[in-house]
C-alpha cells in the first residue's frame, strides 16, 4: 500500500489461522495496492537519486528492499507510533540503504524521493504474471476490487500499471475518509461487490494492517509475502497472486 495515508494505534482482534484448504466458496477477491499488485518504479527511483547524489544504486535488490521497508512501517503501525510523514519517511529509511545509499546520505537521498512521491505517483509497475492470473480469475467469474489506503491517485496507479481494467471497482481511503485497518473500508468493499463479507477474500502483504483488518471485518484474510519475512505469521500465506488460483477452482 502507498503510505500516503495510514491510520494509526490499531488493536488487532486475535482470530483462528485458516486453514490452506479453506472451507469458503469464494464470490469476491478484493487487493492491496502499493506492495502487493503494484509497485514502486524501481529503476526511476534509482536513476533519480543516483543523478542528485551521485552514488551507484543497485536495483536488482529493490523489490525485497520495499518489503523490508513496508515490514517497517507494519511495525510502527500495529505500536501505535509516528504520523504519516513519519511512517514514510521511516519507510525509505529502511529501503535506501539495502539498494545502496550510505548512512552518509541518507537523510538527502529520502528527501529527493519524498519531492518524488509529492510529485508523481511512484508506485505504477506490476509483476509480469499479475495480468495473467488477474485473467484467470475474472475467468472464473470472480468480483475484483482494489481497496487502498492511499491519497486519491490509487486508479491512476493502476492504469499506469496496465491494470485499471481488470477491476470492477476501487476503493481508496482518500475518498471515503475511512482506513484500513478499521473493517469499514472492508465492508464498503463487500457492499459494493453485494456479497457477504463470508464469500469474500482480501489479500495483503501487512499483517497488522491487511490480515487483521480483513479478518475483524469477516474476511478470508491472505498475507501476500514473497519473501517470506512473516513466516509466523497466523494467517493463510501466498508468495505469488498465481497461488490464489489454487484457491477458486
Amino acid at each position: 500500500m502507498p503510505i500516503d495515508r495510514m491510520q494509526h494505534g490499531a488493536v488487532p482482534i486475535e482470530g483462528s489461522t485458516e486453514s490452506a484448504a479453506h472451507p469458503r466458496r469464494l464470490k469476491a477477491i478484493f487487493f492491496d495496492a502499493g506492495g502487493t499488485l503494484i509497485h514502486l518504479d524501481s529503476s526511476y527511483i534509482c536513476d533519480a537519486v543516483s543523478s542528485e547524489l551521485s552514488v551507484e544504486l543497485f536495483a536488482d535488490n529493490f523489490r525485497k528492499a520495499q518489503f523490508l521497508g513496508m515490514r517497517r512501517v507494519a511495525e510502527l503501525v500495529a505500536a501505535g507510533a509516528g504520523s504519516t510523514e513519519t511512517l514514510k519517511r521511516e519507510f525509505y529509511s529502511t529501503l535506501l540503504p539495502e539498494v545502496g545509499v550510505s548512512k552518509e546520505q541518507l537523510a538527502a537521498a529520502v528527501e529527493c524521493v519524498l519531492r518524488l512521491a509529492q510529485s508523481e505517483m511512484l508506485w505504477r509497475q506490476s509483476d509480469e504474471t499479475t495480468a495473467a492470473a488477474l485473467t484467470a480469475l475474472k475467468a472464473r467469474g470472480l468480483i475484483l476490487g482494489v481497496v487502498s489506503n492511499s491519497d486519491g491517485r490509487i486508479e491512476s496507479a493502476f492504469e499506469q500499471a496496465g491494470l485499471a481494467s481488470y477491476f470492477d471497482f476501487f476503493i481508496d481511503s482518500f475518498h471515503v475518509g475511512v482506513e484500513k485497518p478499521s473493517p469499514g473500508i472492508f465492508r464498503l468493499a463487500t457492499d459494493r461487490a453485494d456479497v457477504p463479507p463470508s464469500e469474500a477474500a482480501y489479500v495483503g502483504d501487512l499483517y497488522w494492517v491487511d490480515v487483521v483488518g480483513a479478518r475483524n471485518a469477516g474476511l478470508l484474510p491472505i498475507l501476500y509475502d514473497p519473501f517470506d519475512l512473516n513466516s509466523k505469521a497466523a494467517c493463510m500465506s501466498i508468495r505469488s497472486i498465481e497461488e490464489l488460483l489454487t484457491l477458486t477452482r
